[in-house]
């Protein structure tokens, strides 16, 4: 046995439900639309710490690539060239060994830089490391 009472406030208690649902899916909606920006940037920030990690990992290979001959192998193939300039590409990366001797003439400075683009945007890796040539 129900009163009119109870059947009026039954009744309008239904517009409420709607409203409260639409609210719901409202902001449900907003935060999955902040969650989508988020991870958009995230991929984004992921993809570009891997390429300068690939173009980190170039620059320790070409320097590694050095090391592993004598001098004057380098110099004789033309790998490294002493207050000169050895370019090339690999890949989308573009890399160039520069080297000059240091303050002391058994010193070598060889700098490795590696270039790419990102959006349009150059950007650069340098690495550098001091050798002892005899």
């Amino acid at each position: 046995m129900t009163t009119k009472k109870s059947k009026e406030i039954f009744n309008d208690s239904r517009g409420y439900v709607l409203f409260d649902v639409l609210l719901a899916l409202f902001l449900f909606s907003l935060g999955f639309a902040v969650l989508f920006g988020l991870t958009e940037s995230a991929v984004y920030e992921s993809r570009q710490a891997a390429t300068l990690m690939e173009g980190a990992n170039l620059a320790q290979k070409k320097l590694d690539q050095l090391a592993v001959h004598a001098w004057h192998e380098n110099f004789a193939q033309q790998a490294c060239l002493p207050g000169g300039t050895v370019e090339g590409n690999e890949g989308r990366f573009r890399w160039r060994i520069v080297s000059n001797w240091d303050d002391s003439p058994q010193l070598l400075r060889v700098r490795v830089e590696v270039e790419w683009t990102e959006r349009g945007n150059p950007v650069w890796y340098k690495l550098e490391s001091l050798y002892a040539v005899e």
